[in-house]
């Protein structure tokens, strides 16, 4: 099972992006996942991430900011590395690695099995580049 090596510093403010006042997670240190399947995950000091994408009717149930907050802030880093075409993962694999987080963050397998299935279903499309990127150290083969 993977673990987080660094823990969550983030500060929870907000900006206008598309001209609307959005909530975001803004981290204040890098946040660092080893994952098992994909490798050492690092997503950078001031990367803002607007939290899980739930439409506001559904808040009460699955707040932007929850237990799962995380899993959205690494799954959001790799979404907009693939829409710069730098993602060292593509968009399903992306998701993979947001379920196995939500897992290693106590997640309930219910809540954790319908957000999966929302971001691939729902979530942005994105292939993995050919080319290594420094937000994911794959591990040795051993």
């Amino acid at each position: 099972m993977g673990h987080f090596v660094t823990d969550l510093d983030a500060r929870i403010g907000s900006r206008k992006i598309d001209g609307k006042w959005t909530r975001i997670a803004r981290l204040d240190a890098e946040l660092i996942y080893d994952s098992p399947k994909f490798g050492l995950v690092q997503v950078p000091y001031g990367f803002e991430s607007d939290g899980a994408s739930v439409p506001k009717v559904l808040w009460n149930l699955y707040p932007p900011f929850g237990a799962y907050l995380e899993a959205a802030i690494i799954h959001d880093w790799f979404c907009v590395l693939g829409h710069a075409g730098t993602s060292p993962i593509g968009s399903q694999d992306a998701a993979k690695l947001f379920l196995e987080v939500m897992e290693v963050l106590g997640v309930g397998k219910w809540k954790r099995t319908k957000m999966y299935w929302a971001v691939r279903l729902g979530g942005p499309r994105f292939k993995a580049s050919k080319t290594e990127h420094k937000s994911l150290t794959r591990h040795a083969d051993k």
